[in-house]
């Protein structure tokens, strides 16, 4: 395809990326790749019932993307693993970053990517949004947590280049977000505008530093983050809007010669902020090549309009335009989408395959980490137990709903009896009391937490139970900042996330048919 021999709307179409609401090839995308000519879509768990129906849902996008544009399309999804996953029925599911940093081995990063490359080529998917490369050195952080690989940014930087190689080995683009960084943060960016405000040379030292070693080692796509800088951006536009940071830095000075991709348009830290459809145009001015528009039909069309009278009007010139669609469809054609963009119907196979499930249980086995056992209360022992845990709900609005009926209480007495409880995620004054009376006289008190460090009512249950029993085993399903909360624990353990997986690999750790490896990749 030459780009001198393409529309307007051509170019305008490859330089978009969507998001539909169904699990069919609907109305909605197919007026936007029929009339608008978009050429790249995006998956949520919305779009996902199982292998078979993804992969027919991928096969019908390429097939009408490539009718009406002649270009195959970047089909893309966030699958992290861990508290990120949006295909799960049917696929391995994979351990999450943090999980993977506590066990100190790149090498593990490099596995779960592989898995995930080939499970998604076997779909159709070509583009995974990972991996993140936020340095999560916030306890506060409401959205990155668990997502990050650590607080040392040489180790992001080692375990995230290790998933780069492994994915983009594996026939996908790796996308390392989000860029300058979102691990310094305590607003999530889906609803609001968070500033990181640290000089520039911290930045560099900290925050810029998995991307830059991303960024040397042959990722090809980077995703921008919502986020104000002021060191490296003194006129009020986050990284998204800003051509000091997206062109300046990292274009420039980083040399990157990938594809930048905005992240989605339709968050808070841009609608409330800047409006959509003129911030898409300010993204591209300021160097993103892909503007991510991610949910609703209209402002997608408001977006492309937008952006078309922006180049109508000389605001943004059509050199600018091309520059982008070149890269666009060179990485097109270094992933062999020309020449291959349909899944091998014989590899569906490897979803979920014994083999891929081998890897990942010893990757989450290896993960469990028993931050302190000061009363030896480990392996669990006794009849009198009483199990607690918390309703697994979203934290964020990059949370799936899918693991909402999974409970580590239910699980626990299931492998070692006693009685569990479903507590909310922040129960009140009467709830607590009533468990805390529950608790009186039981030989141990297993709880299972969920961020308590951002709620607080958790805080106060596990901190009451404490009056009336010592003998409590605290389990972190999420965040490890958990222990900060407690007073007098003695008995702590980090899962790193609340999914069937984590939840397996602590219960062998707890019965003592698994010694537990894993360290912390954070300050406690």
């Amino acid at each position: 395809m030459r780009i001198d021999h393409m529309t307007l709307d051509q170019k305008i179409g490859q330089m978009l990326m969507v998001g539909f609401p169904s699990i069919f090839y609907d109305d909605h995308i197919e007026q936007l790749v029929g009339e608008y000519k978009i050429g790249n879509v995006i998956l949520f768990s919305r779009n996902v019932k199982d292998a078979k129906q993804t992969r027919d849902l991928c096969v019908d996008i390429q097939r009408n993307v490539l009718e009406h544009t002649g270009i195959p399309a970047f089909i893309s999804i966030d699958q992290e693993g861990g508290m990120v996953t949006r295909i799960y029925k049917d696929a391995t599911y994979l351990p999450g970053n943090m999980a993977v940093g506590a066990t100190h081995d790149p090498a593990n990063a490099r596995k779960v990517a592989e898995i995930a490359a080939k499970e998604l080529r076997a779909l159709g998917i070509n583009m995974n949004f990972a991996p993140v490369l936020d340095v999560n050195n916030n306890p506060l952080n409401p959205v990155i947590g668990v997502r990050s690989y650590g607080e040392d940014p040489k180790k992001v930087a080692n375990f995230g280049v290790s998933y780069i190689k492994g994915l983009q080995g594996g026939g996908v683009i790796a996308t390392a977000k989000h860029f300058p960084g979102h691990g310094d943060t305590s607003v999530d960016s889906h609803l609001d505008l968070p500033l990181v405000a640290h000089g520039r040379e911290r930045l560099y030292k900290v925050e810029l530093y998995p991307f830059k070693k991303a960024v040397e080692n042959g990722v090809d796509a980077v995703m921008t983050a919502h986020i104000l800088f002021p060191a490296l951006e003194e006129n009020k536009l986050p990284a998204t809007l800003s051509y000091n940071i997206l062109t300046n830095v990292l274009r420039k000075e980083f040399n990157f010669k990938g594809i930048i991709i905005t992240d989605s348009m339709e968050m808070n830290a841009i609608a409330k902020y800047f409006g959509i459809a003129r911030a898409a145009v300010l993204a591209i001015k300021a160097g993103a090549d892909i503007v991510l528009v991610s949910h609703t039909k209209n402002t997608q069309i408001e977006v492309f309009n937008e952006i078309k009278r922006a180049v109508l009007r000389g605001e943004i010139s059509i050199d600018r335009i091309d520059e982008s669609v070149d890269r666009i469809i060179r990485l097109k054609q270094k992933y062999r989408l020309f020449e291959d963009p349909y899944p091998d119907e014989s590899s569906i196979e490897l979803l979920g395959s014994k083999e891929h499930q081998e890897i990942v249980r010893e990757i989450s086995l290896n993960s469990i980490t028993v931050v302190k056992d000061e009363l030896g209360l480990l392996p669990i022992k006794g009849q009198k137990i009483l199990a607690i845990s918390p309703e697994m709900t979203p934290v964020s609005a990059v949370d799936d709903k899918v693991t909402t009926k999974l409970s580590f209480a239910n699980s626990f007495v299931e492998r070692f009896g006693g009685i569990g409880r479903t507590i909310p995620v922040n129960p009140d004054r009467a709830f607590i009391d009533s468990i805390k009376r529950e608790a009186e006289g039981k030989e141990l008190v297993v709880v299972g937490t969920y961020n308590a460090n951002l709620n607080e009512g958790q805080a106060e249950l596990v901190n009451a139970l404490l009056e009336v029993n010592k003998h409590i085993v605290v389990v972190a399903l999420r965040d490890p900042y958990d222990l900060l909360k407690f007073k007098g624990i003695s008995t702590y353990l980090c899962a790193y996330e609340y999914t069937p997986l984590s939840v397996q690999s602590v219960m062998e750790v707890l019965s003592g048919n698994h010694t537990p490896r894993g360290r912390l990749p954070v300050s406690l």
